[in-house]
C-alpha cells in the first residue's frame, strides 16, 4: 500500500512538472536564472539558516516552558536533521518524528518531547488557516476569485476543527452527536465492514484520538501558563513574516521586486494549496501553486517558477546540512530506533 502511494506521489509530482514546463516559456525561464544577482541570492540563503533558527527558538520557548530547558544550540542542530528526514529520505520517519525522538532522548521525556513538537506544528497550523481566511480581504480582487475563495472556505472548516480540537479536545471526539455522525460516515463509506476501507477508517480513527490527547496536553500546558500561549503565537507570525521576506528575496535575487502587500496576502492561500499532500515532498504542486497564484498579482509564470526552484533548492540544501549534521550526531543505533518511532500524532501534526 506505502509502495503504491509511493509511486503514486511520484506520478503527480512528475504530472505537475511536466503541465509547468508545457504551459510556462522554458527559454524565459533560462533568461531569468541568467540574470541571478549573486549578493541577494547569497542573503536569501543565508535567510533560510535564520528562518530555522526562529523555528529552533520557538520549540526551545516551548520546551522551556514545559520545565525541559535544552540547548538551543542542539535544537538547532536537530532542526536540520529534521529537513533531511523529511526531504531526503524516503522513509517513514517524517523529520518531526526525528526531532521528537532526538529532544526525549536528551531531556527523558518521549512524551513532552512530541507535546512540544506538537504545539509547535499545531500552533503553525492554526496561524496560517487563520492568515489564509482574512489576509485575501486586504485586496478586494482577491478573496471573489474562483481559485481563493474555495480554499478560504476550505481553510474556516478545518480552522473550526482544529480549534474544536484543542477545546475539547478527546470529548469532542466522543460527544454524542459526533459519534452519531462518524457512525453514518463509517457506514455511507463500507468501513464497517471487515476490508482495507475497514483498516483505514481505524487508523484514521487512531490517529484523531490521539491527536485529541495531545491537544489536551497542549491545551492544559497554556491554562497553567497563559503567556506560553501569547509567546508561542507571537513567535509563529514572526515565522509567517520571515516566510514572506524568504519569498521576497527569492524575487529580488532575479533582479524583481514585487508587492510586498499582493505577496503578503496571498500567500498563506498559495501555501495552503502547495501543502496538500498528493505529491511527493509537495514537489510540483508547491511550484504550481506559486505560479498560479502570484500571478494574480501580475508576477509573470516563468519568474515566479525560477523563484520557487530557488526555494526548493534552498530546501534541499538545508536537507543535505541535516544530513551532515546527522552523520555527526553521537547516536548508538539511532537509526534503527528512529525507523520504529513512527507517532500518528506527530506525522497528523505536520
Amino acid at each position: 500500500m506505502k509502495r503504491w502511494s509511493l509511486i503514486l506521489k511520484v506520478a503527480v509530482s512528475l504530472g505537475f512538472i511536466a503541465m509547468l514546463a508545457f504551459t510556462l516559456d522554458m527559454n524565459d525561464l533560462l533568461a531569468q536564472a541568467r540574470k541571478v544577482h549573486a549578493g541577494y541570492l547569497a542573503a536569501s540563503v543565508v535567510f533560510s539558516y535564520l528562518m530555522v533558527a526562529a523555528s529552533a527558538w520557538k520549540w526551545w520557548y516551548i520546551l522551556k516552558m514545559q520545565g525541559n530547558p535544552l540547548t538551543l544550540r542542539s535544537l538547532f542542530r536537530w532542526y536540520f536533521i529534521g529537513y533531511f528526514y523529511s526531504n531526503l529520505l524516503p522513509s517513514n520517519v517524517g523529520g518531526d518524528v526525528a526531532r521528537a525522538w532526538l529532544a526525549g532522548r536528551q531531556c527523558g521525556s518521549g512524551s513532552a518531547a512530541l507535546i512540544s513538537v506538537f504545539i509547535e506544528r499545531f500552533t503553525g497550523s492554526l496561524v496560517l488557516l487563520t492568515l489564509g481566511i482574512t489576509l485575501p480581504f486586504a485586496f478586494q480582487e482577491f478573496w471573489p476569485h474562483p481559485t481563493v475563495w474555495p480554499v478560504m472556505l476550505m481553510a474556516g472548516g478545518l480552522l473550526a476543527g482544529l480549534v474544536a480540537v484543542m477545546v475539547f479536545g478527546r470529548q469532542a471526539a466522543r460527544s454524542n452527536g459526533r459519534v452519531r455522525l462518524a457512525g453514518v460516515a463509517r457506514r455511507w463509506l463500507r468501513a464497517d465492514r471487515p476490508g482495507r476501507m475497514a483498516a483505514l477508517w481505524e487508523r484514521l480513527a487512531g490517529k484523531v484520538e490521539t491527536l485529541g490527547g495531545k491537544a489536551d496536553e497542549a491545551l492544559a500546558l497554556f491554562q497553567r501558563q497563559p503567556r506560553v500561549a501569547a509567546g508561542v503565537m507571537g513567535l509563529t507570525v514572526l515565522h509567517y513574516a520571515m516566510v514572506v521576506g524568504n519569498v521576497l528575496l527569492g524575487y529580488l535575487a532575479f533582479g524583481f521586486c514585487p508587492s510586498v502587500g499582493g505577496i503578503a496576502a496571498i500567500l498563506p492561500v498559495a501555501m495552503l494549496v502547495g501543502m496538500i499532500p498528493i505529491s511527493l515532498g509537495n514537489l510540483g504542486i508547491a511550484e504550481g501553486s506559486y505560479v498560479w497564484y502570484f500571478g494574480l498579482i501580475g508576477v509573470s509564470g516563468e519568474l515566479t517558477l525560477a523563484m520557487g526552484l530557488l526555494l526548493r533548492a534552498k530546501i534541499i540544501l538545508l536537507g543535505l546540512t541535516g544530513m551532515v549534521i546527522q552523520m555527526g550526531e553521537r547516536v548508538s543505533g539511532s537509526n534503527g530506533q528512529l525507523a520504529n518511532a513512527d507517532d500518528p500524532a506527530v506525522g497528523g501534526a505536520s
